[in-house]
């Protein structure tokens, strides 16, 4: 397995401080247009992947939103998690979804570990929880 690229390759590759790679994922608008391209092709090219802990860390919104369903198979939950999916993208949010089986502790457990992910908000889909 070969190694992954890094900030700093891509900042190497393109003659240009790691910083300004990392602006460019953190706050895009306040990279000149012109580096912008640069950077997404080079992001492009090597098959970068943005690391998205340590802005976790940072206490910065992950843009992550949690969803908790209780069936798989339930054409309806599909449709849930697809109309979803139409909200959270149109503003750059990502989900992570979690499946309970109907099983209020198993729902209370796939809660605490998508918590532990620092997302910004849950959606639950049953009627019931438990007390905690």
């Amino acid at each position: 397995m070969t190694n992954r690229a890094s900030l700093q390759d891509i900042a190497d590759q393109l003659g240009i401080t790691k910083m300004t790679v990392s602006r460019y994922f953190r706050s895009p608008e306040k990279v000149a247009p012109a580096t912008r391209e640069k950077i997404a092709q080079a992001v492009k090219h090597s098959g970068y992947i943005h690391n998205r802990a340590p802005a976790l860390m940072s206490r910065a919104l992950s843009r992550t939103i949690g969803v908790v369903i209780p069936s798989l198979s339930n054409q309806v939950f599909s449709a849930l998690v697809d109309g979803i999916e139409t909200i959270t993208n149109a503003d750059s949010f990502d989900i992570l979804l979690a499946h309970s089986g109907y099983d209020p502790k198993v729902e209370e457990r796939k809660i605490e570990m998508l918590l532990s992910y620092q997302v910004d908000g849950l959606i639950l889909c049953e009627t019931e929880h438990t007390d905690r």
